[in-house]
């Protein structure tokens, strides 16, 4: 195996291409599972080794931790790390945040050398993708698992090529690491596993290393029922096959759909390197074939109740975007294919696996579908973008350089402006929050409060009460505020509640990656009925209810501090 030497100016062309995306919201709002990642941090400064040993309300009532969170604590380590040094300040974080992305992308770059002549190429495209931009913009876990995932390929691919048995040592640590940081981490032992019999034609002794990321997980898997009298591994597992794959069984056809849109979406970039990629016999064909299919598809399971068509935005663009962003993903299951088909080798079936193997599993096994759980197919997508582009077209001339680098400035944008939206739609939960407080630090009563991700977080930092639906005792002049777009809420009984007024927040009008009404749904697909990524149109205003508990004539002169507008 012969790999170009890599460039430590394309290096830094990388490094700093990343730094350009993030650097804008680095003071961006902690945001959705933030909060479940922050709060284990704190615990593990305070119980370094007891990780999840706390309470917290996430869903209306109060549950150990390991029941909440998902995911092991590896990330939690690494902010709380930092925090010890720096503090909890957003700003201070997402820089920290920027290492794991930087090196994401590094390492990206440095695993397509093994690939494809152009690997500046595939990390530019992996990298001006929407998944990769908003998950670097956050402090949740993907970023850091994904770059432990690549630096693991990095390093397998390069033990095989010099035959030094200290790579391939490094390699099974960072597979580790990786499933430490996210369970899906582990999944790349297989894809090694085949790699290297393919390329070696038969059994290696070296696969013993993948062996070490398989005793640490059982080691994980012993220390957390010895910590919690239970498993998470396994809990985590179950939790996944209760409610992604049991669900497919009934669904599978529209989950296939919401995958093929979110990876589409997702990797937008791909869409304006198709006339690049694919004759126009074949476009044409595969439009006009998937428009029939996605029109009929669309038709079926809206009738089924499946997908949610009754959107603010005017449906047909609404299905326009579903559409693209299934012609999108659909293109990119074909490029895996095609390259399976052209070279037939190790490296084509690696990629193949590493893209169909992510898809599946975020469409069929993980209990939602998101973007979160598409990112690990990113790095792949990248580097068969640019192997078929380096098949069809000579791109060593200046001018076909031009050419192939022009598709990232539409994809940069569109990646950019959905940042953009979530980043908006985090600040406003924020802004709303600190206003509530500064308005009602005062108040004589209790303020509640329901709804949670980034908004809990910031309410309970002011010290505001998360209601829990079976232990929360409420008293007569209590405020509650209910935020309309959010999770883990419960309707009140209006007859014991007087409304008070309505709070309302802008975020960006005309991009957004949670908007209920227009389908969209970044983080969850909520079982298919949020069936793009992010949706372009008209955004809705965040909006949070006040009400006072008791029944009153005027109830703004009991709380007068809500007079103005918050």
């Amino acid at each position: 195996m012969q790999t170009r030497s890599f460039s430590i100016k394309s290096l830094v062309v990388v490094a700093g291409f990343t730094a350009l995306f993030l650097l804008p919201f680095i003071n961006k709002a902690f945001h959705i599972d933030d909060t479940l990642f922050l709060w284990c941090a704190k615990q593990i400064q305070a119980h370094p080794f007891d990780f999840f040993g706390f309470t917290a309300n996430w869903n209306g009532v109060e549950r150990p931790m390991y029941q909440i969170n998902q995911n092991p604590p590896l990330v939690s380590y690494y902010i709380a790390l930092v925090a010890s040094f720096v503090g909890w300040n957003e700003i201070v974080l997402h820089i920290a945040f920027l290492v794991p992305a930087i090196c994401l992308s590094i390492g990206i770059y440095l695993l397509a050398l093994f690939f494809c002549p152009m690997a500046l190429l595939a990390a530019m495209i992996a990298v001006a993708t929407p998944a990769f931009i908003v998950s670097a913009t956050n402090v949740m876990c993907d970023i850091l698992m994904v770059s432990f995932y690549v630096w693991a390929a990095v390093f397998w691919l390069y033990g095989m090529e010099k035959g030094r048995t200290l790579f391939f040592f490094i390699a099974s640590l960072l597979i580790a690491l990786s499933a430490l940081t996210k369970y899906f981490g582990i999944s790349m032992v297989p894809l090694l596993l085949v790699y290297t019999v393919m390329q070696k034609r038969g059994f290696d002794a070296r696969l013993f290393f993948l062996t070490i990321p398989i005793f640490v997980m059982l080691g994980y898997q012993w220390l957390t029922l010895t910590l919690y009298d239970t498993s998470l591994l396994s809990n985590a597992v179950s939790y996944a096959l209760e409610r992604g794959i049991a669900d497919s069984s009934s669904k599978i056809i529209t989950k296939t759909m919401v995958g093929l849109s979110f990876c589409g979406g997702c990797l937008a970039v791909i869409l304006f390197y198709s006339h690049m990629l694919w004759s126009r016999f074949f476009l044409i064909g595969g439009a006009v074939l998937l428009t029939f299919l996605t029109a009929v598809f669309v038709i079926m399971d809206s009738f089924s109740g499946n997908l949610v068509i009754d959107v603010s935005l005017d449906p047909k663009i609404v299905i326009i975007q579903f559409f693209l962003f299934v012609l999108i993903g659909s293109q990119i299951i074909f490029l895996a294919a095609a390259d399976v088909y052209k070279n037939k080798d190790s490296k084509s079936v690696f990629l193949f696996l590493w893209v169909l193997g992510t898809f599946f599993f975020s469409s069929h096994v993980n209990w939602t579908i998101n973007a979160r759980t598409i990112l690990p197919m990113i790095p792949a997508v990248g580097i068969l973008v640019a192997r078929r582009l380096n098949d069809r077209y000579e791109l060593s001339g200046p001018e076909n350089i031009r050419r192939v680098l022009w598709p990232l400035i539409p994809g940069a944008f569109i990646a950019l402006a959905v940042s953009w939206g979530d980043a908006s739609l985090a600040n406003c939960q924020r802004s709303i929050a600190q206003n509530i407080h500064s308005h009602l630090k005062d108040y004589q009563y209790n303020v509640w409060f329901q709804g949670h991700w980034g908004f809990q977080y910031y309410m309970q930092l002011y010290n505001l009460k998360s209601l829990d639906y079976r232990n929360s005792l409420i008293g007569i002049g209590d405020i509650i505020i209910i935020p309309k777009t959010n999770t883990g809420q419960l309707k009140l009984p209006l007859d014991q509640f007087t409304f008070v007024k309505k709070l309302e927040c802008d975020p960006l009008k005309w991009a957004g990656t949670m908007s209920k009404k227009n389908s969209a749904g970044f983080y969850s697909d909520t079982k298919g009925k949020l069936f793009l990524p992010f949706v372009f149109g008209d955004i809705e205003a965040e909006e949070y209810y006040v009400f006072i508990v008791g029944k009153f004539k005027n109830p703004e002169q009991y709380i007068k501090k809500l007079e103005g507008d918050i």
